[in-house]
């Protein structure tokens, strides 16, 4: 009797002379034994077709694979599908090599799967491109927290070196400018001491500015007169905001605890930040005496600032008068980059 002729025979000569590695393996568990490997195959893998022939298709990659990545295929040639991946595959030298596999399921006339074929491209080169890309980014996020850090660090002495120079001054209306001033040198250093903290160098989260800011501004208040409501979402912030909005912050929150309760009036402050539609939202919300009718005097400084802020991140900032109290609000475009912390 003759020998029994290969039915994939046309479809191996047909990728035995490819350059690119090619494997067969058949359409059968639970080993899905490989039936056939090309010369480019087994070029990139230092194999002999004695070596590759019969053995499982879990053989070409190395002993390192992903459980995950591995099931995921596996799966894939169970139900007959198609399936790209990466493995860092072995050679038979021990060195690993990155292989990109993709596996394309042949099928008989029937519609059944009679086996797999299998190509594989070396992408070392590019994992090892991805790897310096990987590195420099690294490097450039310690440099940058680095810069963060030190930025934080002047500030502060920038602040205390302020105050320094108000606790000397006999004119209590420079000591007051004087110690705006640190106020707001302090929201500089908050928002930086945030961003050298985060994970992501490029966002800060928000509701911990605001904590912060509060926590600083509401010392200035005996304790037990103002009753405060925090109700901030964890929204991310990107860092090309963070003084804007820590400096517009800063303002909001400082008016209402300087100038809603004085001489012990007792109230409520409510501070609430988050999205309203597509924007984002900040009010903060007193008890307190409530708007003056009349224009804002010429020197009111801080409203001027908070107008300036909003105008520059693209905002609108709107008061209320809420008989009794005052409600600012700043509603600003939020974009793609913020996003919600978790």
């Amino acid at each position: 009797m003759g020998q029994t002729q290969d039915p994939d025979a046309s479809l191996k000569a047909a990728y035995r002379p490819l350059r690119v590695p090619v494997l067969m393996i058949a359409a059968h568990g639970p080993e899905y034994p490989i039936v056939f490997a090309n010369a480019a195959f087994l070029r990139m893998s230092g194999c002999s077709g004695d070596e590759v022939l019969g053995q499982s298709w879990r053989s070409i990659v190395g002993e390192h694979a992903e459980p995950e990545a591995l099931a995921a295929l596996e799966a894939s040639l169970k139900a007959g599908e198609g399936h790209d991946a990466e493995f860092l595959c072995r050679r038979s030298d021990g060195a690993s090599l990155w292989g990109s596999l993709s596996v394309s399921p042949v099928r008989n006339e029937a519609g059944r799967v009679r086996l797999f074929i299998v190509t594989m491209t070396d992408i070392g080169a590019t994992k090892q491109r991805e790897r310096l890309l990987e590195e420099q980014l690294e490097q450039k996020k310690v440099l940058l927290q680095e810069v963060e850090h030190r930025v934080k660090n002047s500030l502060q002495m920038t602040a205390s070196l302020v105050l320094l120079k108000a606790r000397r001054l006999k004119s209590p209306e420079a000591r007051k400018v004087l110690q705006e001033v640190a106020e707001r040198v302090g929201a500089l250093a908050a928002v930086h001491r945030l961003l050298h903290g985060s994970s992501d160098s490029g966002r800060f989260n928000i509701r911990d500015l605001a904590a912060e800011l509060v926590g600083e501004l509401i010392l200035a208040l005996p304790e037990g007169q103002v009753e405060l409501s925090l109700d901030v979402q964890p929204i991310a912030v990107p860092a090309s905001k963070a003084a804007a909005l820590a400096l517009l912050l800063n303002e909001a929150i400082g008016n209402a605890v300087k100038h809603a309760f004085p001489d012990g009036r007792q109230g409520r402050l409510t501070i609430t930040i988050g999205r309203m539609e597509s924007d984002l939202a900040i009010t903060v919300e007193d008890d307190g005496v409530g708007l003056d009718h009349a224009p804002p005097p010429e020197g009111s400084f801080g409203k001027t600032l908070m107008t300036m802020l909003a105008h520059q991140l693209k905002g609108r900032l709107t008061w209320h008068d809420m008989e009794p109290g005052t409600r600012a609000q700043v509603v600003l475009p939020i974009g793609a980059e913020e996003t919600r912390f978790e």
